[in-house]
Order: C-alpha cells, then sequence, then structure tokens
C-alpha cells in the first residue's frame, strides 16, 4: 500500500492567545455546571481564573480533567444527577472504572436485509 503524505499543519495555526470558539465555550460550561456540585475544599484544587483564550481554556480542562479522573467510582456516581423517568439511564463503564449515563431514546434496530440492501444512485438536478 502507497504512503499518503499528510503535510504538518503550519507554524501560524498554533496560537495560545486565540479567542475561544463555541464549541470548546460549550465544553467550559459543561464543566461549570459539574464544578458547581463539588464541595469548595474540591474546587480549590481548579484554577480559578478568567477563561478567554485557548490557552485558559486548556488550563482548565486539564485541571477538571485530572480530578475527575481521580475520583473513586462511587465519588463520581454520587456527583451525577439522576435521570428523568422519562428516559432509561444506560451505564457504561470507561477504562477507568467510572460510570456514565447515557440517556436517550432507542432507535428500531436496523434488519440485515435493509441494512445489506445498496442504495440506488441519486438522480442529478437539472
Amino acid at each position: 500500500m502507497e504512503a499518503i503524505h499528510v503535510p504538518p499543519p503550519p507554524a501560524r495555526a498554533f496560537n495560545k492567545n486565540r479567542p475561544i470558539s463555541d464549541l470548546i465555550r460549550a465544553q467550559i460550561n459543561h464543566l461549570k455546571h459539574l464544578e458547581e456540585k463539588m464541595t469548595a475544599d474540591v474546587r480549590q484544587q481548579i484554577p480559578q481564573h478568567a477563561i478567554v483564550s485557548e490557552d485558559d481554556a486548556a488550563q482548565y480542562i486539564a485541571a477538571m480533567t485530572r480530578l475527575l479522573r481521580s475520583q473513586s467510582p462511587a465519588g463520581a456516581a454520587a456527583a451525577q444527577p439522576v435521570a428523568p423517568a422519562a428516559k432509561k439511564a444506560i451505564p457504561i463503564r470507561s477504562a477507568q472504572g467510572l460510570d456514565i449515563a447515557a440517556a436517550g431514546k432507542k432507535s428500531k434496530p436496523v434488519s440485515k436485509t435493509k441494512a445489506a440492501t445498496p442504495r440506488p444512485p441519486r438522480k442529478e438536478k437539472k
């Protein structure tokens, strides 16, 4: 098999002072929500600074990730809210032993005959 050459990103692509994107802001908001549920002594381990740049976000996300991964499974499960009765929580065991609850609608299983049938080609618009 022939190797595919992928050029490295240009040096100007790295900018730790770049303002955070909406995706990073959403991740920060999720982590802040978890932080609110922690005790005051645990929150002292997390850097409390303004999160404006990608570097600020990286420091906060790294600290929160380190803290969440260091918690015992019992402590992590106690910090999670209870899933609504309308949705069924599906426990997932991660590699670190933490239980993560995923809730959502169950999708219908795709039949084998339907999955194996190829789609007809699309008609071109004129």
